[in-house]
């Protein structure tokens, strides 16, 4: 057989590939699996006696500039904000309360970095003081009118201090489009929504843990999607999200449903942000930095436009430490 033979049935002599061969011509053909640009990091904004080490971003006021100075240097181009509530009630009053921990942070944060993209929670858990996502009624069933007005209202105080984008974390249907409509309404128009695709998991464990929204009673499935049906119910609530005024969609988590990963990129071309939770990050550890470069990579090949990582600040070190190499 002629080599030209060889190369048209796909057999090359001695068992090269001249197209792995080389290293300037892997390069120019696939070029990084996996860059910073392409993480974002949670940023846990706590009280001055919480636990900074307890989770990797997690910091009291005070801390917010030196980490998120040190991620920009690290090419880290995005985070996602979280707040640890402080004078909880039933009516999560502080979540819109001047100068409140959450919107002091987003302000500390773009006055350190401007050009840092910042997502902010935008849930009832972390301010009331059952720490449950939505308001209820005296009689404890769920009071819309009353979720949509509070998730509205902590939407457009970010926005205020600076939020690029805001997350709705609850499941609550009706709740895009009044987050939508309260953002428009305030000339926030062009601040994104990008809501959660939340699986019901163990892995959010340490998060709720350390920023204590653990709900005193029951659980959230009512407010999460079942795993043995995550592979067709997210595809159906992704498609209600957009249609309420969504422009981008988070899933969580991801370790356990890469799978329905994949189906959400196939059905959607809004841009995706898989979350690696709290509990996914001892795993990681685990792995060490080149094996958790593996892993988020795997996520970026499986339709993530943006992965948000505990590990985002680990892998963006090590990735310029391979670079400068």
């Amino acid at each position: 057989m002629t080599v030209l033979a060889q190369r048209r049935e796909g057999a090359f002599p001695d068992g090269i590939n001249p197209s792995r061969a080389r290293r300037t011509v892997r390069d120019l053909y696939t070029g990084p699996t996996l860059t910073a640009a392409a993480l974002s990091a949670p940023l846990l904004a706590l009280p001055d006696a919480g636990d900074p080490s307890a989770l990797p971003g997690a910091a009291p006021l005070a801390g917010i500039p030196e980490t998120v100075a040190r991620w920009a240097g690290l090419g880290i181009r995005g985070l996602k904000l979280f707040a640890y509530g402080h004078d909880r009630d039933a009516r999560a009053t502080a979540a819109t309360a001047p100068g409140n921990r959450m919107a002091a942070a987003v302000s500390i944060v773009k006055t350190t970095v401007p050009g840092m993209a910042v997502t902010t929670e935008v849930c009832g858990c972390s301010w009331t003081d059952h720490g449950e996502c939505v308001l209820r009624t005296d009689e404890g069933a769920i009071d819309l009118d009353a979720t949509y007005q509070l998730m509205g209202t902590m939407a457009v105080q970010h926005a205020d201090a600076g939020a690029d984008v805001v997350s709705p974390t609850a499941m609550l249907d009706g709740s895009i489009r009044a987050v939508r409509q309260a953002l428009d309404d305030a000339g926030h128009r062009d601040v994104g929504v990008n809501p959660n695709l939340a699986i019901h998991t163990s892995l959010y464990g340490p998060f709720k843990s350390l920023m204590n929204t653990d709900p005193q009673s029951g659980h959230r499935r009512g407010l999460q999607l079942e795993p043995g049906r995550a592979d067709r119910d997210t595809i159906t609530q992704a498609r209600r999200w957009i249609n309420e005024g969504a422009d981008s969609l988070t899933l969580q988590p991801v370790m356990t449903a890469v799978d329905v990963l994949v189906r959400l990129r196939d059905d959607q071309r809004v841009p995706i942000v898989a979350y690696s939770t709290s509990g996914e990050w001892g795993a990681l550890r685990a792995l060490g930095a080149a094996g958790m470069v593996e892993y988020l990579g795997m996520l970026k090949r499986a339709g993530a436009d943006q992965v948000l990582t505990f590990a985002a600040e680990t892998v963006a070190q090590h990735l310029e430490e391979v670079r400068s190499a």
